[in-house]
Order: C-alpha cells, then sequence, then structure tokens
C-alpha cells in the first residue's frame, strides 16, 4: 500500500481500537467534525460528538464485550485529498463466538465504505456506512459475479 492509502487505512485501525476499548470517543477520533455515520439499521446520525456518544451509549449495552476485527478490502482515491473505503467488520461476543446479540442468528460480518477527506496534513472519515450483506436465495448472473468478485463496473 501506498503511504496515503496507509494514512486512509489506518483510520480503521482506530475505529476497530475504539471498539476493542469500548471507548466512543476513541472510535469517534477517526472521524470529521461534521461526519455521517449510518449504521446497519439504517440510523444516521450527524458530528462526531453523536457518533462518539452513540458508540459509548452501545459498547455499554447490546455490544459490551464484543472485540471487532476491520479488514480493509479496497482504497480508491478519488483526488489525492478525498478516498473512499471498502471493509468488513467481524464482531466476537465475549466468549470468542460469532455475535449474535438480540438477532435470531449471529451476523458473520458486515460491510462498511466510508469516505475519508485529507485537510492539511490530517485524514479523517466524512461520511461511513455499515450494512449486513444479504443473499437472495437466487440470484442473477451479476449478482453472483459480484458476490465471487468476478464483476466491476
Amino acid at each position: 500500500m501506498t503511504q496515503p492509502a496507509t494514512d486512509v487505512a489506518r483510520l480503521l485501525d482506530i475505529i476497530a481500537s475504539g471498539w476493542n476499548a469500548a471507548s466512543g470517543t476513541a472510535l469517534a477520533s477517526a472521524f470529521a467534525d461534521e461526519a455521517d455515520f449510518i449504521n446497519i439499521m439504517g440510523l444516521h446520525g450527524r458530528g462526531r460528538e453523536v457518533i462518539a456518544r452513540g458508540h459509548d451509549e452501545i459498547l455499554a449495552t447490546i455490544f459490551r464485550g464484543t472485540c471487532m476485527t476491520a479488514v480493509v478490502d479496497s482504497v480508491r482515491f478519488l483526488r489525492p485529498d478525498v478516498a473512499t473505503v471498502e471493509a468488513t467488520l467481524t464482531l466476537q461476543g465475549a466468549d470468542g463466538q460469532p455475535f449474535a446479540g438480540p438477532f435470531k442468528a449471529p451476523i458473520p460480518h458486515t460491510k462498511a465504505g466510508y469516505v475519508a477527506t485529507k485537510e492539511g496534513d490530517t485524514w479523517s472519515i466524512a461520511v461511513f456506512r455499515n450494512m449486513v450483506p444479504f443473499v437472495r436465495p437466487t440470484a442473477g448472473p451479476i449478482e453472483r459475479a459480484l458476490e465471487a468478485g468476478a464483476a466491476r463496473g
């Protein structure tokens, strides 16, 4: 990875470290002051302070004791100061098993995308969206190719 790509990818490390420390403030330090954050349920929050408070709340309740593993799948620069990132996030419960929480079945992973921007020498996340992948029982040829990573465009 180039140095700019490494700097952009490091934002995901900050999120995972903050999550694993159960610190919304540490997690939110990867975000711009007025960042947009959309969670797996589609809830939209705006601003680093809201992101921090929201994560403090869920890390003390529903996600208490969970551990996040985060992997950057791709980094794409739209301009030298704007990049998009695709990532896979995996949660384990305190017992080391895939996290299910109040859901009927464990969530094996989520897919996150974010837009990072550079102000001066500092990268931060301007927009973050996280989702639980859904596989249709009968996928068409394009969906099967996308799932296999073969089709882009």
